[in-house]
């Protein structure tokens, strides 16, 4: 029976020891409770069985930490569980044929940066003054690059409201 508790006690610590370098980084309570299971196991066997198996066991248990370090941090374990898809959009990349008054609606609300829709195209858009709620009418203040500056057009806000009525 006390076989089984060691052995319940090393898997539970490289159980415990995984789940903190994998899934739990930085949160070191599952860590050192997977230390204190690997040293527990230890100390049962050097306290029921003596000295000579003790050592084995605490030479086993480094041997088998270096392994396990070893093989977690290796780059093709990881690379088996890593996202091989880029991205290769751009954020605005028509925004040449935009130019400075043209009419927009916001798409989201400007926070103070959001999406504008111009044309039936989307761009991100960041707003010079406060926030604006979705669905507002916009114009463009100024474009630098890729950056576009938005501020609320007041006077399309009535012609707006009038639409969706």
């Amino acid at each position: 029976m006390l076989y089984i508790l060691i052995a319940f006690l090393v898997l539970l610590g490289f159980t415990l020891l995984a789940l903190e370098l994998l899934l739990l980084p930085g949160t070191t309570v599952v860590g050192v409770l997977g230390l204190v299971s690997l040293v527990g196991a230890d100390w049962l066997v050097f306290s029921f069985y003596g000295s000579t198996p003790g050592y084995l066991v605490l030479a086993a248990l480094i041997l088998l930490s270096v392994v396990f370090l070893v093989v977690v941090l290796r780059s093709r374990t990881w690379k088996k569980l890593q996202l091989d898809a880029a991205i290769d959009s751009r954020v605005n990349e028509a925004v040449g044929k935009l130019r400075v008054g043209q009419k927009a609606v916001t798409v989201s609300r400007m926070a103070p940066t959001g999406t504008i829709e111009i044309e039936g195209e989307l761009y991100e858009a960041q707003s010079l003054s406060a926030f604006i709620d979705q669905r507002t009418p916009v114009r463009v203040s100024k474009v630098e690059g890729s950056k576009i500056w938005v501020e609320s057009d007041r006077t399309s806000a009535s012609d707006t409201e009038s639409i969706a009525e």
